[in-house]
């Protein structure tokens, strides 16, 4: 099935169609020796302008692709990807996107606060000590500044990551399963903070995950992706009310939309890998 162009339009009320985050007739080859694999196929995708979006699909769909080309960190075969009606490598060099990994890449030897400091330095942009202060308050991370990696949890040290991808006012925020090697516990934890941060920051947000449960439980709207090579084969509108919450996660509501992601996921009889559905019928997130 074709996406809904009006479905992903809807998701934030008063926003601009397609100013957030569009790809048209995206394709992106690899050659691997003598071969050449075709990671991502004629992909079509719009999403308004502050819209929380969710790329969801099994390993090797070409989720994290897309992120990289949207990071300016891929350059697509042939088709054209754009964020805020601009070119990635433009996006980047104006300071307007803000990424993070699955592997939090702090530097070892630098403190929480010079950890969050870091992309000011390389892009030479300054913020006083009051602004890294408030960005720290709204990570959760207040008592932890002179702290270094190696004394943190792995969930303190995603939130540091995602601190130093908020310290320059993105417009848009790129995020690669960010929780996926967290415990359940943790990233659930993590799912209500970010939530809560994208609320507060209003940037664009794109999300690459492998569970049901964390993209109902915090998109707008959710990509779903077929198996390599990557199409997006349907664009599902969460029409959940905010701030959602754990208890929401035990509604029929919450199921309802869990069973369709998991339908459109097992579609054509291939099976994701691992747990890629996440836990949705047990009301948490999981990798």
């Amino acid at each position: 099935m074709a996406p809904d162009p009006g479905a992903a339009d809807a998701a934030a009320p008063g926003a601009r169609p397609g100013a957030g985050i569009a790809l048209h007739d995206l394709t992106k080859q690899f050659r691997i020796g003598r071969e050449v694999v075709t990671a991502l196929d004629h992909v079509d995708f719009a999403a308004p302008e502050g819209a929380f979006v969710a790329l969801l699909g099994p390993s090797g769909c070409g989720k994290s692709t897309i992120l990289r080309i949207l990071a300016d960190l891929e350059t697509p075969t042939s088709g054209t990807a754009l964020v805020h009606g601009e070119r990635p490598e433009v996006a980047r060099r104006g300071h307007q996107l803000g990424i993070a990994f699955q592997d939090a890449a702090l530097l070892p030897w630098r403190t929480v606060t010079k950890n969050i400091r870091l992309p000011l330095e390389v892009s030479g942009l300054s913020k006083s000590d009051a602004e890294i202060h408030d960005l720290i308050k709204l990570v959760g991370l207040e008592g932890f500044t002179k702290a270094r990696p190696a004394q943190l949890s792995g969930g303190m040290r995603q939130r540091v990551a995602i601190a130093r991808a908020l310290v320059v006012d993105p417009a848009v925020l790129l995020l690669d399963e960010p929780f996926g090697a967290l415990d359940e516990m943790t990233r659930q934890r993590l799912n209500l903070e970010l939530q809560r941060i994208w609320t507060e920051r209003s940037a664009t947000t794109l999300l690459v995950t492998h569970s049901v449960a964390e993209a109902v439980f915090l998109a707008d709207v959710v990509a779903v992706m077929s198996p390599r090579p990557g199409r997006i084969i349907e664009v599902v509108k969460i029409d959940l009310p905010r701030p959602r919450t754990p208890e929401m996660m035990r509604t029929p509501e919450f199921h309802a939309y869990g069973d369709q992601l998991s339908d459109l996921l097992f579609r054509g009889g291939i099976p994701m890998s691992g747990d890629d559905t996440g836990d949705a019928d047990e009301g948490a997130p999981s990798t």
